[in-house]
């Protein structure tokens, strides 16, 4: 059981939490830390979704009041990613959050494979940092500044700044708010013109994190977005969608300058785009993000939907017959839309003769299928991958990345496929065997695990130099975060420092 445990701040990341944790305790040891922190060697696999909440909970101090319920809804992103989930997956993610594994999670909300949404590294406000830093001693990482899409701090209206700190390297070191990590590195240039749009954004996300809202079925989200079409006139009385006008008000609206930067443009010569998906009623759970921009785009706050109860939706309307004089009429119509487009696919004709085809179509198929142009079959498009020319590229980018590594300033990174993928940030794909000089290359300079050691020990040694440390073999075995049990290890410490000596004498 912990005898200690960090205040926690306003909206403050549990990651955030943990890395101050870390430097208020002096743990160096990545397994000593998950240990003192759960009780038992668990892996963390992401630092917006942590889990084993419950093992943690029992493990903090008697005192401590903090609950799962705490950290989940005022600690973690959470409430923002379930917002619009039914309650079912909703409770569903909160029980796996409890005793689950991140990897579930991330399935659960549909992000695999959808890792491009995420930010690639931690973002601060400078203005918060300092305030933080006078007022409190320290700063901290803010859950509203980590989501996708937020690129203002609300409280100073300031850009938002990526820190050094990677979220892919979330498995390998917890990074506090520091002057270490959080200086100036990249920020995305946002024109002033759409500072207002992405404020305005900023508000509702934190209007979720702050807010227990009560969970809707996607069904009734549908409807009420409808509804709120049917206002603008954007839709028929009967709830049928004007997809046209709508794709064009809603580009018009924020631009495709600004809806690329949020990862949500809209081709609309396309047949298909997430805008056409997204109005109509399916089991696909959408991205939070977009329906933010979605209500922002309707001038509707999330408050508003939330605190609905009734919506109307698509009303159904029945067909009756008609004479066979309107038969007749519309497959005269259609007979001359097919004379006049002699070449035009079935697909064409549609969009050329819409209320006709809708017509015939439903009422009269079987004429409709004598008479139209045969289906054509559509051409197979196989994407080729030029591995040659990739691989000329993957090598330059594996030799850029061992430099990085063997240059990090903290503690040693091993270097080996994974942990050069990792630094790179790329899929799976990298371990593919058609990488031929990239594999040739990793597999020349991957460290062994003695070499890796020694170069581990080296570092510990010089950094408790620097810090006027007393050194013994055990200390240095500590320190450095191998256990006190190695015997391995302790050769490999004894004999460099060994070798140390022998230089100290050698130079006299």
């Amino acid at each position: 059981m912990m005898n200690c445990f960090p205040l926690l701040y306003e909206d403050e990341l549990f990651y955030s939490i943990i890395s101050r944790y870390k430097r208020m305790c002096g743990i160096t040891s990545k397994k000593a830390l998950m240990k003192d922190l759960y009780g038992s060697n668990i892996t963390q696999s992401s630092m917006y979704f942590p889990t084993h909440i419950s093992d943690l909970i029992k493990n903090l101090p008697y005192s401590s009041k903090i609950t799962e319920d705490t950290i989940l809804k005022n600690h973690t992103l959470y409430p923002f990613y379930t917002a619009f989930l039914s309650k079912s997956k909703t409770q569903n993610i909160y029980a796996s959050a409890k005793k689950g594994r991140g990897q579930k999670i991330i399935l659960k909300l549909g992000m695999v494979g959808n890792n491009r949404e995420l930010n690639q590294y931690l973002k601060f406000c400078p203005i918060c940092f300092k305030e933080d830093i006078d007022k409190l001693g320290e700063s901290y990482w803010r859950r509203l500044h980590q989501i996708p899409g937020v690129f203002y701090c609300i409280k100073h209206e300031c850009q938002l700044v990526e820190s050094k700190v990677k979220v892919v390297n979330c498995r390998v070191e917890q990074n506090c708010a520091d002057e270490n990590t959080c200086v100036d590195n990249n920020m995305i240039h946002m024109e002033d013109k759409f500072k207002k749009l992405n404020i305005g954004l900023g508000k509702q996300v934190f209007y979720l994190l702050k807010n227990e809202v009560e969970r809707k079925g996607l069904d009734f989200i549908i409807d009420f977005y409808i509804d709120r079409l049917r206002e603008r006139k954007l839709a028929s009385s009967s709830g049928q969608i004007r997809m046209k006008e709508l794709q064009r008000e809603f580009v018009a609206f924020y631009t495709h300058e600004y809806l690329k930067i949020m990862k949500s443009d809209i081709d609309t010569e396309k047949d298909y785009n997430w805008l056409k998906v997204f109005v109509r009623h399916n089991n696909k759970d959408r991205n939070p993000i977009r329906h933010l921009l979605f209500l922002q785009f309707l001038g509707i706050s999330v408050e508003e939907l939330f605190k609905c109860n009734e919506v109307i939706g698509r009303i159904k309307t029945f067909y009756i017959p008609s004479p066979m004089k309107e038969r007749d009429e519309m497959r005269k119509k259609w007979l001359k839309i097919i004379k006049e487009n002699p070449e035009a696919s079935r697909t064409e004709l549609k969009e050329i003769g819409k209320g006709v085809h809708t017509w015939i179509f439903k009422h009269d198929r079987d004429w409709y299928e004598k008479v139209s142009p045969p289906i054509r079959k559509k051409e197979v498009q196989i994407n080729f991958i030029d591995w040659e020319k990739r691989d000329e590229e993957c090598l330059e980018m594996a030799k850029k990345a061992v430099e990085e590594i063997l240059a990090y300033e903290g503690k040693p990174v091993r270097v080996c496929k994974a942990t050069i993928r990792r630094h790179l940030g790329l899929n799976t794909w990298f371990n593919n065997s058609k990488l031929i000089k990239t594999n040739e290359y990793i597999n020349r300079v991957k460290e062994d695990i003695t070499s890796y050691r020694i170069r581990k020990i080296k570092w510990a040694i010089g950094e408790m130099l620097e810090k006027g440390e007393k050194i013994t073999p055990y200390k240095v075995q500590l320190y450095v975060g191998f256990g006190g049990n190695n015997k391995e290890v302790r050769e490999l410490i004894e004999n460099e420092l060994l070798n140390m000596g022998e230089m100290k004498e050698n130079s006299k």
